[in-house]
């Protein structure tokens, strides 16, 4: 049996966990970062809006699936007020892990769909709006553009979740069904 959150560890990520589906906190407010002058990937891509739809037509992603794993890629002494090279680095990192994740668990798994923070950014240049999605199998999926609270699900999951200057968190979600 294909243990997720054991192979997440195996692949590198630093803390993982698997959730139900019901574990995952919600919310329509924490969409409202969803704009033009809040977001950078606002109208840049499928996976943000307004090419990912309404808030009920992307929280209908979550229908029918009923497990997840969260990961989190931790990096210590980084300034993260700073040190944008840092940053980078590691969200780099981040989502290679989780789309080799990703791509293991499609193998073993029914409508698997990967979450993370920022829009997808597979292909430069994304095809939105001008083409459908080049990679609608493989797209990453926004975390706060789908209202996933993101500190209240790692709290439910066990994980630990905060920001705090000296320490670098990002967090995936894969959810799919068994």
């Amino acid at each position: 049996m294909f243990d997720t959150a054991n192979r997440a560890r195996e692949i590198g990520f630093e803390r993982s966990a698997a959730i139900g589906i019901d574990a995952i906190a919600l919310s329509e407010e924490l969409t409202s970062g969803c704009n033009p002058k809040a977001c950078r990937k606002y109208a840049s891509c499928w996976t943000c809006p307004p090419g990912a739809g309404s808030y009920e037509e992307r929280r209908a992603h979550f229908e029918g699936k009923d497990a997840g794993v969260l990961v989190q890629t931790v990096r210590d002494d980084v300034d993260i007020y700073e040190d944008w090279e840092a940053l980078e680095e590691t969200r780099t990192l981040h989502h290679q892990r989780l789309d080799q994740l990703a791509a293991e668990m499609r193998s073993q798994f029914a409508d698997v769909l990967e979450f993370s923070t920022g829009g997808c950014d597979l292909c430069a240049p994304c095809s939105y709006p001008d083409a459908p999605c080049l990679k609608p199998d493989e797209q990453r999926l926004s975390l706060s553009a789908h209202g996933v609270a993101v500190g209240e699900t790692c709290k439910r999951a066990g994980l630990d979740y905060g920001f705090e200057n000296g320490r670098l968190r990002y967090v995936g979600m894969i959810i799919y069904r068994k």
